[in-house]
């Protein structure tokens, strides 16, 4: 952060902040210093949805673009990032970045995360959107209700 502080005001062109937002706390110290133009977010890196949620609140706050991007997980990590880029203002959204042209198959076959003509439909099914098939990820190691 304080080598990126260094360049804000000797550049002429946004600052953007990826890899170094690795937690809330690190945004709100961006936010603060007033050193990022925007973000490149990435939903596990942050610590999960609720977490991702939060940035995008202040991002919103401050009026700050930002992309929700995966980070290599397939589908259901795909959705996720789907279903939140869908909860940002246009005007803020700089994108979503899913993996899926890289990564061979899907956990639900029938209702794949996939990218058409630059596009990423927003998933329909109930939940993130998308049904891994059974026994696809093993045994499960505990089973709750009936």
């Amino acid at each position: 952060m304080e080598e990126v502080a260094t360049l804000k005001g000797r550049v002429t062109h946004p600052v953007y902040l990826d890899e170094n937002t690795e937690d809330q706390n690190a945004v709100l110290r961006a936010i603060s210093l007033g050193i990022a133009d925007g973000f490149g977010f990435k939903v596990t890196r942050l610590g999960g949805l609720t977490k991702m949620t939060t940035v995008r609140d202040l991002c919103a706050i401050r009026s700050l673009p930002h992309s929700c991007d995966d980070a290599w997980g397939g589908d259901i990590i795909a959705a996720a990032c789907v279903h939140l880029a869908a909860t940002v203002e246009p005007r803020r959204m700089e994108g979503v970045w899913i993996a899926q042209e890289y990564i061979e198959g899907h956990f639900d076959a029938k209702n794949p995360i996939i990218i058409e003509k630059g596009y990423i439909a927003e998933p329909q099914l109930p939940g993130l959107g998308i049904k891994p098939e059974p026994g696809m990820f093993g045994e499960p190691v505990a089973t709750y209700g009936s």
